[in-house]
């Protein structure tokens, strides 16, 4: 097929799938849970209970876990809890129980942070840290862990979520990357919970929900199915989710927990509008979450695809099993009108195929057995891969270039600016598929953005091929390039991300940013469809106080964070944007490259000078999901507004995999993947 408007650089998409997939069957030696010496001896301090609450309200998700320490020794010890890090997570909490009595975090800069946890660790006084290790991971370090006794620890995190196609995605991280060798070598991970686990969910919705999933988990969860309604008028969907061990047994923390839900096929394209001000004088804070209704049209009926394929030593064991089936199930899905060619890298890279193969039976059959032959071993030259699959590409076809690795590089370049030279000299869309916990998602998030492209996150417990058909629908149909939304009406300042980019088919676009004032606005949301530009309008209003949701301005700080994190990942630290996120870090109170949260004493913690900044802001947070835990589903969409006239979108329905519009025949097996039974009140 010639190329088309839409592909204006150059008929080429590409697709990296940033994966190490752990399949459920595999052994598992890592996982999240207490790090111990490798052979250090005998260590009595275990994971007593672990019990994790999450409510998913208004597009944002808290994440709470309630964990209990118990050393059966003799001698104090202490404790280090480390998990992989969610995406777009804010840690905005860690609690330790003093004598009986709840002691809340405060966020300092690193280095103060660690001098004063190891101070009070030699006075023998109770102390936690919490630190984040680069993109890979969260670790709380406990101390100490009193001989014959418990310690209980909490921690809580925002993040984000968005809607894709119909279908919202939650993933509670567990299973361990693989990727710090340093850690890996040195030390041991403890996933045991010895009695109590519990794992529960409650999902909000103000929009009908027809189906929720938890892969893996099905047979052994409880789901529960509430609709809400005030005076016989529909208010909201309200879903109940339980899995533990009733039998109070021993439980690994080693798989994650993935939970999906799809939005009924009739919920309107829209503009949602979150707003949080606590008072008239200062500040708000908003999250807009736009859902467009565009109609995006198929751009191709027969596609190259190239697959990348690390098979470097840290895809061993249950990753490269997992990945290669992976692999072979979209082979085996292809139509005939579609070629294919197999790339692997370790220490370099080769191509398999010797060039593009056509997707017959007789040929599909034989690359399959081919691929599921694949090993793992050696580095990982990621730079060497990523260029081989820019050779040999046909500009008269549309070409999916589906590059399978966790981004965590040691051989060849290395570092940001490298890999953007390189997508920058090429000059293609670049798509990446973030697959499995620890990946380095920093990198490979920037380099969709900074192509056009879009990036796709996928867990070890994930639909796996459910979620390789939502990346397919989106690359063989039209986007909206070149995406803005302006807001007018009052002062808005500090959007964050700054560049929007591109959005595909079923994608939303979430933007944090600070109002001044409050009243009505009028936003414009603008795009372009092969070249041709588009605009849609609707108003809203931002409150000049609204107390409910203040967990939006660590949200926001948090995504602003981020921004100035790519530019020091691609430029290197200065000491302004250093001191930039340790700003933000300490005003938000959120746990950052450079910022850790530090629990001591409360007398201590007045010795140290140290304000009470979080312990505020927690009780502030706490107040407020109280009294929305009270009241119905709310809905922010500006269309129920009624000095708003006509939606952004007309009544024009979200993209979703559910109904019967432009993405046709793949719905069927993303809606069979999605079955399930509820029980319902």
């Amino acid at each position: 097929m010639k190329a088309t408007k839409e592909n204006k650089v150059k008929s080429v998409v590409i697709i990296i799938a940033a994966a190490f997939i752990l399949s459920n069957t595999a052994i598992i030696t890592r996982a999240a849970g207490l790090l111990k010496p490798i052979n250090g001896g005998g260590n009595n301090v275990k994971i007593k209970s672990h019990k994790v609450n999450v409510i998913i309200n208004n597009g944002f998700a808290k994440t709470e876990v309630d964990q209990i320490f118990q050393n059966t020794g003799n001698v104090d010890l202490d404790a280090v809890y480390s998990f992989p890090l969610p995406k777009s997570a804010s840690l905005s909490e860690v609690s330790l129980w003093i004598n009986g009595k709840e002691v809340i975090g405060e966020v300092l800069e690193k280095e103060k942070a660690k001098k004063i946890h190891n101070e009070q660790k030699t006075k023998g006084n109770d102390t936690a840290l919490a630190e984040k290790n680069d993109f890979k991971t969260f670790e709380i370090s406990v101390s100490p862990v009193r001989a014959g006794k418990e310690t209980r620890v909490r921690i809580v995190y925002y993040q984000p979520l968005e809607v894709d196609l119909g279908i919202g995605r939650y993933l509670y991280p567990l299973a361990e990357g693989g990727v710090d060798e340093e850690r890996i070598a040195f030390w041991s991970v403890d996933d045991e919970v010895t009695e109590a686990f519990a794992f529960n969910l409650k999902l909000k919705s103000a929009f009908p929900v027809e189906d929720v999933r938890l892969p893996h988990y099905d047979s052994l969860a409880s789901i529960t199915k509430n609709v809400v309604s005030n005076e016989n008028k529909y208010v909201g969907d309200v879903y109940d989710v339980t899995l533990c061990n009733e039998e109070n047994g021993s439980t690994r923390l080693s798989n994650d927990i993935v939970f999906y839900y799809r939005l009924s096929k009739d919920v309107p394209a829209r503009v949602e509008l979150i707003p949080y001000k606590p008072n008239k004088k200062s500040d708000g804070t908003f999250m807009a979450v736009v859902t467009p209704g565009a109609s995006l049209k198929r751009i191709a009926e027969g596609t190259d695809w190239t697959f990348v394929l690390d098979v470097s030593g840290s895809m061993n064991g249950g990753k490269i099993t997992t990945l290669v089936n992976g692999v072979a199930k979209v082979i085996g899905k292809m139509s005939p009108n579609d070629r294919f060619r197999i790339i692997t890298f370790n220490n370099s890279a080769k191509d398999i195929s010797g060039g593009y193969i056509t997707a017959t039976p007789e040929n599909v059959k034989q690359y399959c057995k081919i691929v599921k032959n694949i090993s793992a071993g050696g580095g990982t030259a990621l730079y060497a891969g990523l260029s081989e699959a820019y050779k040999k590409l046909d500009a008269d076809r549309t070409t999916g270039i589906i590059l399978v690795t966790d981004g965590v590089c040691n051989i060849g370049p290395t570092q940001h600016s490298a890999f953007l030279k390189l997508i920058k000299q090429n000059d293609y869309r670049l798509f990446t598929f973030v697959i499995g916990n620890s990946a380095n998602q920093p990198l490979l998030e920037k380099l969709a953005k900074e192509s056009g492209g879009f990036a796709m996150n996928i867990s070890n417990n994930d639909d796996i091929v459910g979620r390789l058909i939502q990346a397919k629908a989106k690359v063989l149909h039209q986007k909206l390039h070149d995406a803005k939304l302006k807001i007018k009406g009052v002062k808005v300042k500090n959007i964050t991300p700054q560049k929007i980019g591109n959005l595909y088919l079923g994608q939303q676009l979430v933007i944090f940013g600070q109002y001044e004032g409050g009243g009505e606005v009028e936003l414009t949301f603008t795009a372009k469809i092969s070249g041709e530009e588009k605009e849609w309008k609707c108003k809203a209003y931002l409150p000049k106080i609204d107390t409910d949701n203040p967990e939006l301005e660590r949200l926001w700080a948090l995504s602003s964070i981020d921004e100035i994190m790519q530019n020091v990942r691609e430029n290197g630290e200065t000491k302004d944007n250093r001191n930039q996120i340790v700003q933000l870090g300490k005003e938000f109170s959120l746990v950052t490259d450079y910022t850790s949260m530090l629990v001591i004493e409360d007398e201590e913690m007045e010795n140290q000078g140290i304000q009470r900044k979080n312990a505020t802001r927690v009780q502030r947070e706490r107040k407020a999901q109280q009294k929305r835990a009270t009241q119905p589903v709310r809905n922010y969409s500006t269309s129920r507004r009624k000095s708003s006239g006509k939606s952004m979108f007309d009544g024009i329905k979200a993209p979703s995999i559910g109904g019967s519009g432009p993405i046709g025949i793949i719905s069927i097996l993303i809606i069979g993947l999605m079955k399930f039974k509820t029980k319902k009140n």
